[in-house]
């Protein structure tokens, strides 16, 4: 397994895969390609036997002076439940640890994500309970979770 940055070449088989997971909540191509050119935290995991077959990625954006803010992150569900998921999130995680002034991460979730709310407590992201009501273009609800370096 190998983790580096999120390239324009990497754009089809980024877009593949967040079409494939997040079907009608993925972002669009354009916006993607916005994020791969602009100045974000864009970090893909890939397969390196397999002539660096994409497994999953992650987007975070410093949305605040203080504060990152997670909009994505993905594990193509073949590669589910075999640790790539916490190797991404555990190299992100200690990335963002790095940069100066930042005391927050924060992130949203599917309600019905529990395997992805099960991982970001684990590295003990706090889930406010209420809801947020049709969050996703699907409709269906988030919750917000958030990180305070401050206290990690």
């Amino acid at each position: 397994m190998k983790i580096r940055s999120v390239t324009l070449d990497d754009l089809d088989e980024v877009m593949y895969l967040e079409r494939k997971v997040f079907k009608e909540n993925a972002f669009s191509k354009k916006l993607m390609e916005s994020l791969i050119s602009s100045d974000t935290f864009f970090l893909k995991i890939e397969h390196t036997s397999k002539k660096y077959s994409l497994v999953g990625f992650i987007i975070a954006l410093q949305d605040r002076e203080d504060q990152v803010n997670i909009i994505n992150f993905l594990i193509d569900p073949k590669y589910q439940n075999k640790g790539y998921g916490t190797l991404l999130f555990k190299e992100t995680l200690s990335l963002l640890h790095k940069l100066k002034g930042i005391r927050k991460i924060v992130l949203n979730v599917q309600v019905s994500n529990s395997r992805a709310i099960t991982l970001y407590e684990k590295f003990n992201f706090r889930k406010n309970p209420r809801e947020i009501k049709n969050y996703y273009q699907s409709g269906e609800s988030a919750f917000f979770m958030e990180l305070n370096l401050d206290s990690s």
